[in-house]
């Protein structure tokens, strides 16, 4: 059986790792009758190594729901997201098609996600859930705890909390822990919901250091920053987006 989720890639542009084209998200309210919540419409995105396109726009503009369509944790209700599956491969994969194996894959291989906020998981010890992307990927365990080590090292994380797990760690603590977590891994595409959210100045400048690197080893970044010095420091460029309510009525 053929995989309609899996195609050639961008053959007009070797340097592309992300197209959408035409997104739009619509959220149904089955509690209240089936009321319908347009956050998303026909929005276009090409995404290419070396670049970080921040997502701009008032509250409600959809900015956070975008990077979750693209990451595949919402299901664009119309429109279409191919991704590369990996850096420098001539395969894409139709995210708006892939199955959820599929997706599953390319979160581990291909794309790397920050959320605002680090789902924490009980009793794994911090060093443990850092070094674990590396590990899903088939690294050696002691080398992906090496690695681990020098991430919450650079991120400032003390050492005496490496062995404890991060539920009552601070909240800018638990972002460089979710952010060292996101960036190890080095995925060829990386999504960032606000990462310098909860941080105090000098981590916001260590973050936006991080980050700047990522970019130019070649990964493709989309991103919120309401930090406007961090997205001035990060952002190559803008995508603006609009609520669909003023869309609507322009």
């Amino acid at each position: 059986m053929i995989d309609e989720s899996i195609d050639t890639c961008f053959v007009d542009d070797d340097s592309l790792m992300l197209r959408a084209r035409g997104i739009a998200k619509t959220f149904v309210l089955h509690t209240q009758g089936g009321q319908p919540i347009p956050a998303l419409r026909g929005v276009d995105l090409d995404l290419s190594r070396g670049e970080c396109v921040a997502l701009v726009g008032p509250s409600g503009a959809g900015k956070s729901t975008l990077l979750r369509c693209l990451y595949g944790n919402y299901l664009a209700s119309a429109g279409s997201i191919r991704v590369r599956s990996e850096a420098g491969a001539q395969r894409c994969i139709s995210l708006t098609r892939a199955s959820p194996h599929e997706v599953i894959r390319v979160r581990r291989d291909t794309i790397g996600y920050v959320s605002q906020f680090l789902r924490v998981i009980p009793r794994v010890p911090t060093l443990d859930l850092v070094a674990e992307p590396l590990i899903a990927r088939g690294v050696d365990s002691a080398d992906a705890l090496e690695k681990a080590r020098a991430w919450l090292a650079r991120l400032n994380i003390p050492e005496r909390l490496w062995h404890l797990a991060p539920a009552t760690f601070s909240g800018g603590e638990q972002q460089r822990v979710n952010i060292a977590r996101g960036l190890i891994a080095e995925h060829p595409v990386l999504l960032l919901d606000e990462p310098t959210a909860s941080l105090d100045a000098p981590n916001r400048a260590v973050v936006a250091e991080v980050i700047v690197e990522a970019r130019l080893r070649g990964a493709a970044i989309v991103g919120i920053f309401h930090d406007e010095a961090a997205r001035e420091q990060v952002a190559t460029r803008r995508l603006e987006l609009e609520p669909v309510s003023m869309l609507v009525a322009a």
